[in-house]
């Protein structure tokens, strides 16, 4: 059985001419009309901050491999916000932190397989932060099998 198999193998391996491509690189596509590009999936995720006096309106952006880039409002925050990078026990690709004198309001971009989970934090200055203290904010779906990354 075993010999039949491999022999059927070599016959379907051996048998044919080799066939050399009449397109070249970039020519083609699914259609036959013409050029497509192929892109791998990649998403890009970065928080923007519209800053006011006291203090901030936070929205998180996405930004696919073709340069599409989608805003997703967080809300309002109070005191002045920058975006951080968050501590490493926060497994976050991103953050950005909100104080007003001596407390504050984190908030982690977290990828978790399949979406990108906005998780908030309250934080004191002096004070290590518990991320099994942070409650969740948003969600946001990325594309099956998309690298994702922090942006800048």
């Amino acid at each position: 059985m075993k010999r039949l198999a491999i022999a059927f193998l070599l016959l379907a391996a051996c048998s044919g001419k080799s066939k050399q491509s009449a397109t070249t690189a970039g020519t083609g596509s699914a259609d036959g009309s013409g050029s497509a590009a192929l892109y791998a999936k990649k998403w890009l995720v970065s928080f923007g901050i519209t800053q006011s006096a006291a203090s901030a309106e936070i929205f998180l952006q996405t930004t696919d491999e073709t340069g599409k880039q989608v805003s997703h409002a967080l809300g309002t925050y109070e005191g002045q916000c920058q975006v951080i990078k968050p501590a490493a026990e926060m497994n976050a690709l991103t953050g950005v932190t909100c104080t007003a004198g001596n407390v504050g309001t984190e908030l982690d971009a977290v990828h978790s397989v399949d979406e990108i989970v906005v998780l908030k934090l309250k934080v004191e200055v002096g004070v290590t932060p518990d991320p099994m203290a942070r409650t969740e904010v948003a969600r946001v779906k990325v594309p099956s099998g998309a690298a994702v990354e922090a942006g800048t």
